[in-house]
């Protein structure tokens, strides 16, 4: 719900956690059944775009590649065998608009923007397990870790893979998450998208006295989460 937006935010400065990218329909919160209080919380957001990797770099990691860039040249090949195809000497009519070949190319134009379009959409994006939080006094009792399960559960559900999961967090709370079926990434392995949400943790970290962890959800879509 909305109005539980900015008690959430509220909980979240005070961990010293992120309070930014916050949206209602991606939380799962959890409340106390006789007062309503509210127990804990955590959400699923999307990270990148895609998970295509940088075909550039052999080592490179998921989301580091545009998956427009292949559309556009696509797009950009179509529209240059079509040019050449049918250009007369000058070229010059493909520049005037009640010309029959300049609405020839701009219905070409119409068709390769809507197959980029679709294209782009199509990619399997990258996601973030965060804002992770149950109250001091609920701690232990499994609430957390059946929140993480449920969060889990829902995105496989709605058609994500475990895989394009991914998580920050500190080192005492590791073991926790690996039992959850999260497993430890090196930073080289990371989606660039990452990058802002590591250096905020780093900070954070530093001032916690604690190392800052990465870590990555295993199996594929369709892995029941344990």
């Amino acid at each position: 719900r909305q109005r539980d937006m900015l008690p959430i935010a509220t909980r979240l400065l005070r961990e010293k956690m992120n309070p930014l990218f916050l949206s209602a329909d991606r939380f799962l919160v959890c409340r106390e059944s006789d007062s309503g209080a509210l127990v804990g919380f955590g959400q699923i957001r999307q990270l990148a775009k895609s998970n295509a990797a940088d075909p550039a770099r052999f080592d490179a990691p998921p989301g580091s590649g545009d998956v427009g860039q292949p559309a556009d040249d696509d797009a950009w090949d179509d529209f240059d065998r079509a040019y050449a195809a049918s250009a007369p000497e000058s070229g010059l009519d493909a520049l005037l608009p009640w010309s029959a070949r300049y609405r020839e190319l701009a219905q070409r134009a119409a068709v390769q923007r809507e197959r980029r379009r679709s294209r782009v959409s199509q990619a399997a994006p990258l996601w973030e397990l965060a804002s992770v939080y149950v109250g001091e006094q609920w701690r232990g009792r499994g609430v957390g870790s059946e929140l993480v399960r449920r969060l889990c559960a829902r995105h496989v559900q709605r058609g994500g893979a475990r895989r394009d999961l991914y998580l920050i967090t500190l080192e005492p709370t590791c073991g926790w998450y690996e039992g959850l079926g999260f497993s430890r990434v090196e930073r080289q392995d990371l989606p660039p998208q990452m990058g802002l949400e590591v250096a905020a943790g780093e900070a954070v970290s530093w001032v916690l006295g604690n190392r800052l962890v990465c870590m990555r959800g295993t199996g594929g879509a369709g892995e029941k989460v344990r």
